[in-house]
């Protein structure tokens, strides 16, 4: 018999490849851009310990509070014990970082499922619903941060030593902020209109096959119910207003390492900028650990307000420990998910035998 990493690999062969070749050609642009993966001899050598160590905590409490505001957004549908909810969402943050594509996004409606109370359907959809929101909040927040920081006049026309003009970076913010805010509606929309939607979708999926339309036609019901949150400002209120401190923390982050690393001349607002542009790295599809993109879209950013000179040297220096506490907060995290899987393995174990006897 073959073991599960076996059968995964078989299945997702093709975007384990493609991940692969996604990471390679990331590593061939930031090389060909003269952007450098590792800083510049000596380049660390002034680093700021004491603000790396803030950078940490705040980037750490923003994790954390991301993870645990899901629970707003699964407690109209189910109840799930908070430590079992955190403690997967934990494992979770560590297979979206680490397989490729975000195949780790199923991983939460696998785990949180429960036959007869809580549908991996509908947790699917608290998971659309999250990116969703969180695209709507990063799309504002750069388009505030450009605002009352004005890019450069004029902006470079290339980033390190690529052929890309930094005037792209404020046309994505408002390309991204479009596209979220349209997918948002659609959101609200689906849920307002859901039996009307579930109507249609018999009736036009029922003229090839009642038994498939069925299907479909309770797969969005299920999905819908995911979404009941929306209406609901017990959960809504909170949810956004942890979103938007984890938010804040997260720039604060951004903020620390940039002047630990010999960056302190960025503002409040132009730090929004430099992690919003970061935020839209993570939307594409990725290589394991993010790698490559992160990289490239904090170079964007930075590539807005400081010099180019200043980005291949302090700005190198601030992209690696930045990239490097990100994946070591990450892999912290999932090992104390694991962690207290284990705990809870074991007293669930415990608890059956002593009823056993």
């Amino acid at each position: 018999m073959s073991s599960p990493a076996v059968d995964f690999m078989k299945r997702h062969v093709r975007a384990l490849l493609a991940s692969v070749a996604l990471a390679v050609g990331f590593g061939w642009v930031l090389r060909a851009g003269a952007l450098p993966l590792f800083p510049p001899e000596g380049s660390l050598n002034g680093l700021n310990a004491g603000l790396v160590v803030a950078a940490v905590l705040t980037q750490l409490s923003s994790m954390l509070m991301r993870l645990g505001r899901v629970h707003f957004l699964l407690a109209p549908i189910a109840k799930v014990s908070f430590p079992r909810l955190l403690s997967t969402l934990c494992i979770t943050i560590g297979l979206i970082t680490f397989l490729p594509f975000r195949l780790g996004e199923v991983a939460r409606p696998a785990l949180l499922r429960e036959k007869g109370k809580l549908s991996g359907w509908a947790v699917s959809a608290t998971v659309g619903a999250e990116r969703i929101i969180d695209g709507v909040v990063f799309a504002l927040l750069l388009l505030l941060g450009l605002t009352f920081a004005k890019p450069h006049e004029p902006l470079p026309d290339h980033i390190g030593n690529l052929a890309i003009p930094a005037a792209y970076v404020p046309r994505a913010a408002k390309l991204a902020a479009a596209g979220f805010s349209l997918a948002f509606l659609t959101m609200v929309a689906f849920f307002l209109w859901r039996d009307f939607a579930r109507r249609v979708t018999e009736r036009v999926l029922g003229l090839f096959s009642k038994k498939f339309a069925a299907f479909v036609a309770d797969a969005v019901a299920r999905v819908s119910d995911g979404l009941r949150f929306l209406p609901n400002l017990k959960y809504t209120v909170p949810y956004l207003l942890v979103t938007v401190v984890s938010t804040v923390l997260n720039i604060f982050t951004i903020k620390l390492l940039a002047s630990a690393a010999g960056l302190p001349s960025l503002s409040f607002a132009q730090t929004t900028v430099v992690f919003g542009v970061m935020a839209l790295g993570f939307a594409v599809p990725n290589a394991p650990g993010f790698f490559g993109a992160i990289q490239l879209a904090l170079y964007a950013g930075l590539a807005v307000y400081v010099e180019p000179a200043k980005v291949v040297h302090e700005g190198a220096a601030f992209v690696f420990v930045y990239y490097v506490n990100y994946l070591a907060l990450v892999i912290a995290v999932t090992l104390s998910g694991l962690l207290g899987e284990y705990l809870a393995s074991n007293r669930a174990g415990g608890a059956r035998a002593r009823a056993s006897r």
